[in-house]
């Protein structure tokens, strides 16, 4: 694990408990991990963009890309948000059970009708969600995500956080994680918005859905 200077945790081997590792044998690409047996989540309560609790059982029936971040994110954020905004329609032609989910890291800031202006900007199906953090944080750890803030005192404060992109399956369950990569022109971790649709496009596949 080692943070890059965009304000970014990258995260890579062992998460929550788990071993990933690559399956080789579906023609999967190296930015995509998955468990070895799809992990149930345990019970967790959010606050969705309307104000209304966001639970587990908003998973179930949707295969989920979880998100984290913070809508005053410089840089990651933003990009990855729009780079999901326009792969979103090749994704609800391979399953019509897709749902993005923004997990906000920073409750302090990011209030309901913040965050619901954010993401509608990329897609008003986009779901967002925070609370504070001693719910907040068991719920990002489980799904493999991380983030930290430092600074908090400081009125333009930044939050350390994942760039992985967690696949959470209509059963509920963790079901595989979508990596960063680098670009020599642009250091900033990035999940690739193609390679990601061609993964899930077997993942689907291999699940049924």
């Amino acid at each position: 694990m080692g943070r890059d200077t965009g304000g970014c945790l990258v995260v890579a081997g062992s998460l929550g408990g788990g071993i990933w590792y690559a399956d080789r044998n579906n023609s999967l690409t190296e930015a995509v991990v998955l468990y070895p047996a799809p992990r149930p989540l345990e019970a967790f309560e959010l606050t969705d963009a309307n104000g209304q609790p966001f639970t587990g059982q908003d998973l179930l029936g949707h295969w989920s890309l979880v998100f984290v971040g913070y809508t005053h994110c410089p840089d990651i954020c933003p990009t990855t948000l729009s780079d999901l905004a326009r792969v979103y329609p090749e994704l609800t032609r391979l399953s019509d059970k897709v749902q993005v989910v923004f997990i906000s890291a920073d409750p302090a800031r990011d209030t309901p009708e913040r965050l619901k202006a954010y993401t509608g900007y990329f897609n008003s199906d986009f779901v967002a969600a925070t609370a504070e953090h001693e719910r907040l944080t068991p719920a990002v750890q489980q799904l493999g995500l991380i983030y930290g803030i430092f600074e908090r005192d400081q009125a333009n404060y930044l939050v350390d956080h994942s760039a992985s992109i967690a696949l959470v399956n209509p059963a509920g369950q963790l079901h595989a994680s979508f990596r960063p990569g680098f670009d020599e022109q642009n250091p900033v971790p990035l999940v690739d918005g193609a390679v990601l649709v061609k993964d899930f496009s077997r993942i689907v596949a291999r699940w049924g859905e």
